[in-house]
């Protein structure tokens, strides 16, 4: 996109991750993340009706931030922030998210997630599609957990995208919070890559694929053939064993998300075991066959 513009706009665009100089320049934005920048000057209103029509505009409103907001995003953000505006903190976690499409209503969004927490909730957003929640610990335990599900279900029906989260453990000020956020980042970014239709990701979720990125080539190879030469009308054995590991060897449960009926998936597990060797009804081979599964579908 930087260089079609760049062919018609010449030295009067430029591109940045952070906006400014909103008297000089019109703001516009793609789901790549970038910003452009264009000297109002360069611009004809036919060009910013073009533009429009392909590209999100940015409203310097739309970036501005409360003294907190301000202080958690340098924080995070690579920048060397003031005293903390926190006189008694309490314990806190980080819920990353990533919507699908550029949001531009930030405010109402954030009114609508306020319903769902207790506590003080704060969001520091990284560009137009994602960001993160620092969502403090309740001085009064509630007695209801935040359902995290309808935060996506409400942002699908009230603003027309989707949004995927990662939940972070709760932790401290006093910690070092910026190695913290950038772990959890890479969690969530390895756990959206491998379970693309997955809304909620943890830790737990990313581990898995985290640990088996990096394996020897020699030791995928023998792990390929304990499983023996999978034929293609089978390859759908593997992914019923997957599912119902992921859902806590619960036939039942596994055989409605697949749409099968119950025997017909007790006799795949069945046959899995007989053909591995690994038992998958127990902790063990379970654990055992679920990253096996995962070396072998990289």
């Amino acid at each position: 996109m930087y260089n079609q513009l760049k062919k018609i706009f010449k030295d009067a665009l430029i591109q940045t991750s952070s906006p400014h100089s909103f008297s000089r320049y019109l703001w516009f934005t793609l789901q790549d993340n970038d910003y452009y920048g264009i000297e109002k000057e360069a611009l004809t209103t036919k060009d910013i009706l073009l533009l429009e029509t392909f590209l999100q505009k940015v409203e310097e409103h739309q970036l501005s931030m409360s003294e907190k907001e301000q202080w958690w995003h340098e924080l995070l953000f690579g920048r060397t922030p003031q005293k903390s505006p926190y006189t008694q903190p309490r314990p806190f976690r980080f819920i990353h998210f990533e919507f699908s499409d550029p949001l531009l209503n930030k405010e109402e969004w954030k009114e609508a997630l306020i319903a769902f927490f207790d506590s003080d909730l704060e969001i520091i957003w990284k560009n137009f599609t994602s960001g993160v929640m620092v969502d403090f610990l309740p001085e009064v335990k509630a007695e209801e957990i935040v359902p995290l599900h309808d935060i996506i279900d409400i942002t699908a029906s009230d603003f027309y995208t989707n949004v995927k989260l990662y939940i972070g453990t709760y932790t401290h000020l006093e910690e070092n919070l910026t190695d913290l956020f950038h772990w959890e980042q890479t969690c969530f970014e390895r756990s959206l890559q491998a379970r693309k239709q997955a809304n909620i990701h943890t830790f737990q979720h990313a581990l898995p694929f985290m640990l088996t990125e990096n394996i020897d080539a020699e030791h995928i190879t023998y792990i390929k053939k304990m499983f023996g030469t999978m034929p293609d009308d089978e390859k759908e054995l593997l992914q019923s064993v997957k599912v119902y590991i992921e859902n806590n060897m619960n036939v039942s449960l596994t055989a409605k998300k697949l749409f099968m009926h119950r025997n017909s998936l007790q006799y795949r597990i069945d046959k899995f075991i007989e053909r591995t060797g690994i038992d998958i009804k127990n902790f063990q081979g379970a654990m055992a066959a679920y990253l096996a599964i995962i070396i072998i579908e990289k």
